[in-house]
C-alpha cells in the first residue's frame, strides 16, 4: 500500500505543470500543494494559504469550501504523547457554501503528504453531500533543496 501511494504521488508530481511543484523557486520555501479530484477526475489544484478557504464548484453542483490550516497545538501534543515520531500534519476542514454562510461539514487531520478521501461511503470522513465516490485530496509538501555551488 505504501509503495502504491508513493508511486501515485510521484506520478501526480511528474504530470503537473512546473509552476505547481510547490517549492518556491525564489526562496526555497516549502509550499503545501493540494490536488482535488472528483470521481477520479482532476477538478483543481492550488498552493495553500493556511487558514484561507478555497471555494470549489464540483461537477455534481456542490459548492464546496476547503480550508487547510495548521493543527491546534493541543492536537500535536496529543499525537506526540502517543508516538515518538509525529508526521507533519495539517487540519482539513470542508464547508458547504450553498447558503448565506459557510456550514462546516467536517474536519480531519492528515499528513502534509497524504491522500484524503471524503464521500458518501467514507474515507477520511463520511460526507453524504459529496456523493459517491466523492472527492479525494492529494496533499503534497516537498522538501526543497538549495542548489550547491
Amino acid at each position: 500500500m505504501k509503495r502504491t501511494l508513493i508511486s501515485l504521488m510521484i506520478f501526480v508530481a511528474m504530470t503537473m505543470p512546473l509552476a505547481s511543484i510547490a517549492c518556491n523557486w525564489e526562496t526555497g520555501e516549502r509550499e503545501q500543494l493540494v490536488i482535488l479530484t472528483w470521481d477520479r477526475e482532476p477538478v483543481t489544484e492550488w498552493i495553500v494559504e493556511h487558514g484561507v478557504m478555497k471555494a470549489v464548484e464540483l461537477p455534481n453542483g456542490v459548492n464546496l469550501g476547503v480550508e487547510i490550516d495548521y493543527p491546534e497545538q493541543e492536537k500535536m501534543q496529543e499525537l506526540s504523547a502517543k508516538a515518538r515520531h509525529v508526521p507533519e500534519m495539517v487540519k482539513i476542514s470542508l464547508f458547504d457554501l450553498s447558503g448565506d454562510t459557510p456550514k462546516q461539514l467536517t474536519y480531519t487531520y492528515g499528513g502534509t503528504n497524504s491522500l484524503q478521501g471524503y464521500g458518501a461511503r467514507g474515507g477520511a470522513d463520511r460526507v453524504d453531500l459529496l456523493g459517491d465516490p466523492g472527492i479525494e485530496l492529494t496533499l503534497l509538501k516537498p522538501v526543497c533543496l538549495a542548489k550547491e555551488g
